[in-house]
This record gives C-alpha cells, structure tokens and sequence, in this order.
C-alpha cells in the first residue's frame, strides 16, 4: 500500500491507483469532466488539477499515479487558480443558455461553473458554432455547440458497448464529437451516452423537453425486460412516468441501462395501449369485465 497525504489528510492505496482514487476515497471532491470510474482515463478536460509537492505544475488527479509519500492540494491558491482557469477556457465558446437548455438543473458544467467560473466572461469574439448531428431516434445531439469534448460518449462506446459508433473529429477550437459516415447510433446501450454527458449536447429523445428534473418524483424499481433484474428509477410527474434512469449497483447492472429498459416507458403512455380486457365476438373486440374475460380465457 502506498501512503500519501491529501490536504494534511493521509490516507493509504494500492499500486497503480491515481490521485483520484485516493480523493475518493476520502471523500475530497475534485471537479471533473472527462474522468469516470467505469471509464478509461482521458485528462483531456483538465478541470480536476491539484497540486502535488514537487512538481512544477498543477497535475490532472484522474491521470497523476500515486507515489509513496506524495502530498497534494485540491484547494490550494494554486490549484483553484488552475481549476478556475480551466472553467474559464471551457465557457468561452459554451452558450450561455441554461435557461433553454435541456439539461438545465442537473448539468454537471452549470453546477461547477457556480462555484469555480467567473461572474462575467472577458471573451468578447464570437462563439464557434457546431451543427447538430443526425444519431438516431433515441439519442438527440441537437446542440452540439455545447460539447465540451470529455469524450465520455467515445470511450463508452469503444469499452462498454463494445462498438465505435462516434468519434473525435478535428483538433483544437474545431474538434467536434461525429458520427462515422453519417451512421446512426445502433448499439442496445447507446442511450447510457446521455447520462455520461455532462452537459445538454447528448440528450433523451423521447423524454427532451417534456418536463425538468426537479418536478419528477423517484421511485426505485427492477427491469421488466431482461432476466438480469437491473436496477432503475422510474421518474415520474403527475401520476405519468416520464423518464427511466440505472440506479447503481456494482452487483448487476453497475450505473448502465438497455435501451429496451429506459424507453419502453413510452408504451405506458401509448394511445393504442390496451386498457381493459376485451373479447373477440365474431369480427369486433368488446369490452368485458376481468371475470367474464377469465372465463373466456380458461
């Protein structure tokens, strides 16, 4: 086990694990973009640099090995001048439309930029523009303007679903998250795209625009679709279900969901979604009572 200290608080790793890891396992929160536990590491956000004793500059935790003794700052001058600078980068071409957005309260950039972006821009040029992308009915990229590029949705595809569907596509101010000739997205998994997203570039088809996060109520529940008893939350507003996310559970699921699991909610409120039991007499359905349909049946 490695020892290493974290703002004057030791604690002990194995080999191999990043600063990251021992951040969590102290429960140090350390403001990230691109990095995921179930993922690869990618540091290409950079919004997680802290200060390790020694080195020259700020280090990205997700990616800094631990060495035995190491001692480091997560909110060090240092380090919050660096994480506050990241922010800075990452807003100059993101729209300042949280208002509109989709994923307007529970966007993980809205939620950091609160406490590590400053109050006004000093970026005056005009924001680049990205044109939305054509991925299939379940998966929107409507405004992919504001995709910070964590490359989350590339990784998951290349390492969880098992299939390249996207990719990173050019470089610098014009690097942008594409689809591989014009494909649409086919995986079974493809809709855990959306909840890897940070910010409103990826999101639910079905569910966009219909309500916000803080008028559903949550309610745990199990798949009814696969024999693996994933586990999920059936949100819901008004006695209608709007929305099915995974709920974590290391033992079966881990954080994913099937596409069949997180969309088939739309059945329930289907027009053509048969309500009571019905007969067939002759050439036309009738509707019956439970008993007499029982009846029929037996």
């Amino acid at each position: 086990m490695l020892k290493i200290e974290v703002d004057g608080r030791p604690v002990e790793v194995p080999q191999g694990a990043t600063v990251m890891d021992a951040t969590n396992k102290l429960g140090v929160y350390v403001p990230h973009f691109c990095y995921h536990r179930k993922l690869s590491i990618a540091a290409n956000c950079r919004m997680c640099l802290v200060e390790v004793e020694k080195a020259p500059k700020p280090l990205p935790a997700c990616a800094t090995p631990v060495t035995d003794g190491m001692k480091v700052w997560t909110q060090s001058p240092a380090a919050k001048k660096a994480q506050n600078g990241v922010m800075e980068f990452l807003l100059i071409n993101h729209p300042l439309d949280c208002p509109i957005c989709d994923q307007g309260g529970e966007c993980q950039l809205q939620d950091l930029a609160v406490g590590y972006g400053p109050s006004n821009s000093r970026y005056t040029e005009e924001k680049r523009v990205v044109l939305r992308k054509e991925l299939g009915p379940l998966v929107a990229a409507e405004e992919m303007s504001r995709c910070i590029q964590c490359t989350r949705c590339v990784r998951f595809g290349q390492e969880i679903a098992g299939k390249m569907e996207l990719g990173l596509a050019g470089r610098g101010e014009k690097a942008e998250i594409v689809s591989f000739v014009d494909h649409m997205l086919e995986s079974e998994l493809s809709g855990n795209m959306i909840d890897l997203c940070p910010v409103g570039a990826l999101t639910s088809a079905p569910f966009r625009y219909t309500a916000r996060t803080w008028e559903l109520s949550r309610r745990k529940s199990v798949s009814p679709h696969d024999g693996l008893g994933s586990n999920l939350v059936v949100q819901v507003k008004q006695s209608r279900v709007m929305r099915v996310l995974p709920l974590d559970n290391d033992a079966i699921n881990e954080c994913w969901l099937s596409d069949k699991d997180r969309f088939s909610y739309e059945g329930l409120n289907a027009p053509g979604r048969l309500k009571q039991p019905m007969v067939k007499r002759g050439a036309r359905w009738e509707p019956v009572d439970w008993e007499v349909a029982l009846e029929f049946a037996v």
